[in-house]
């Protein structure tokens, strides 16, 4: 007699991934309510609907889980855009960076690495990683913009990249301003204009 073994339909990592997301989820709302010392993991996990134990074994400190979670919100504007313009590409990354950097849980990520990094070699050098890597991939919409034959080659791409973003985050963390179209326009403007004149 043969017996047939059941197989699963059910698909691997399935449960990990949704714990993974309610954890991360968590973690956030955590940050954007109680700031970054106001977070535990056992706040995280009450608020995740998850055992303790699993958010424990999972991530072991506070830091690893608020830099887990720092690196999954930043990561969220990793999509170059390629509209044909460089204005065009400009503006859709101010754009993605602002309704991320305005949301609640961008806002309180911005505000952990601004107030922690200074003090903690480990959220500093996430930080340092995290935009070293953004920072390559923004190059590109300046590789196409000269391609394109917009700009002359050999135009910085690290200072403009520098320039659009700066002043979203001056507002969100100085002036606290909003980030309204009218503003991420004017910047898109003067940076373009300045490419393009350089």
């Amino acid at each position: 007699m043969v017996v047939k073994r059941k197989v699963s339909t059910q698909r691997p990592g399935g449960r990990s991934a949704r714990v993974r997301t309610a954890v991360i989820s968590a973690t956030l709302a955590e940050l954007a309510d109680r700031g970054y010392s106001g977070v535990s993991l056992d706040g995280v996990a009450a608020r995740a609907e998850v055992h303790k134990t699993t958010v424990y074994r999972r991530w072991r400190t506070k830091e690893t889980l608020v830099l887990d979670a720092m690196l999954q919100q930043a990561a969220q504007t990793v999509a170059v855009p390629n509209t044909g313009s460089l204005r065009g590409d400009l503006l859709e990354l101010a754009r993605r960076s602002a309704a991320i950097q305005s949301s609640p849980a961008g806002q309180a990520v911005v505000r952990a690495v601004a107030g922690e990094a200074p003090g903690n070699q480990a959220i500093a050098d996430a930080s340092r990683q995290f935009w070293s890597e953004r920072l390559a991939l923004d190059r590109t919409i300046l590789q196409h913009a000269q391609d394109r034959g917009e700009i002359t080659p050999g135009t910085g791409a690290l200072p403009v990249i520098e320039a659009l973003l700066g002043p979203l985050y001056f507002r969100l963390l100085v002036t606290g301003q909003p980030l309204d179209e009218d503003f991420i326009e004017g910047i898109v403007s003067l940076v373009s204009a300045a490419c393009q004149h350089a």
